[in-house]
Formats: structure tokens, sequence, C-alpha cells
């Protein structure tokens, strides 16, 4: 294994550890595997897991300031339901929302 690729391991390894502690490990597993960023170029449409992982650190930090981020969960998306949401962390749960409602992620 290449040092650059063992800085990226190490990297994820200390995101993972960050992330868990902040959110939970059930949490940050549901936000790494199905977090697709709404934003704009150039990281819109990747997945929290794809990104780097300090863009991902600065994602866990606002939604524990309470920020609202703009990150869809798509564990519950169905083909052809286009409808997206914004993510925000509220009690220590994950909550989707939509123009018109939140949902309990």
């Amino acid at each position: 294994m290449r040092e650059s690729e063992k800085k990226a391991l190490w990297a994820r390894v200390e995101l993972t550890q960050y992330a868990q502690a902040k959110l939970g490990v059930k949490e940050w597993g549901l936000l790494n595997s199905y977090g697709k960023l709404m934003t704009g170029p150039p990281l819109g449409g990747l997945y929290v897991s794809g990104i780097p992982c300090e863009v991902a650190k600065e994602f866990v930090d606002a939604l524990v300031r309470g920020e609202t981020v703009e990150v869809h969960l798509m564990h519950r998306h169905r083909s052809g339901h286009y409808e997206a949401s914004s993510l925000r962390w509220l009690d220590g749960q994950f909550w989707m929302v939509f123009d018109d409602r939140e949902v309990l992620a």
C-alpha cells in the first residue's frame, strides 16, 4: 500500500471515529451510506462516503450545531420519485426537511 493510500485510509478512520462520537454509530452509518449531497458542483450528487473527509466533517459539525444541510437520505428512496429533502439533526435524530413537512429519518 502506498503512503498516500495509507494517509487516505487513516483520514477515513479518523472521520468515522469523530462522526460516530458526535452522531452515534447507527446514525453515522446512515449518513455515510445513504446521504447524497444536493449541493451544486463539484460535489453535488455524490454520497457522503465519496466526498473528501474534511468536507464530510464539516457536514457533521453543521448538523451538530443544529444547522440544516443539503443532504438527502436515500434510504427510503423509490425509483421515479424525485422529491428531495435537506437534513437536520435534532435531539439525537435525523429529520428529513421537505418543502412542506419534516419527517423523522
